[in-house]
């Protein structure tokens, strides 16, 4: 087996310096991200997202697994539920627009008190958006 990662991830987040361009995103709300796969389509499959705001080494962790599961063979759709990335609850997959409008699967991360989305408050709430709204997002106090 080919044990080779040969797909990449971008983390963008407020206040990081791309290490390419060395521009610096400033536009996202508060604990979200923009941090997807490049790669996924040499599997015939869809990319992988994340928005929830973990940091970049938690967050390339979740990417990175689901990456080596499709390059093993799994294969992923919306609505698949996730177990191991975490000891205390399970993830969803749910396909949603990236900012050029291709789909990805956004990997669906539960609070604390393991609500998904549609139940909880802000910033998970924040994962049903299209990642174009995460961009453009003004929040209200």
């Amino acid at each position: 087996m080919n044990n080779a990662v040969n797909w990449i991830y971008h983390y963008v987040s407020n206040n990081v310096k791309c290490d390419i361009c060395g521009k610096e995103e400033n536009k996202l709300p508060d604990y979200v991200c923009d941090a997807h796969t490049h790669g996924m389509n040499k599997y015939s499959h869809l990319e992988f997202q994340v928005v929830i705001d973990y940091g970049p080494k938690e967050v390339g962790r979740l990417l990175n697994i689901m990456g080596i599961k499709v390059r093993d063979g799994e294969r992923f759709k919306s609505g698949d539920r996730i177990k191991g990335l975490y000891l205390d609850c399970d993830v969803e997959l749910r396909e949603i627009p990236d900012t050029c409008g291709t789909p990805v699967l956004r990997i669906i991360i539960p609070d604390r008190e393991n609500k998904w989305p549609e139940e909880s408050g802000y910033p998970y709430n924040m994962q049903m958006l299209a990642t174009q709204a995460l961009y453009t997002f003004k929040k209200t106090e």
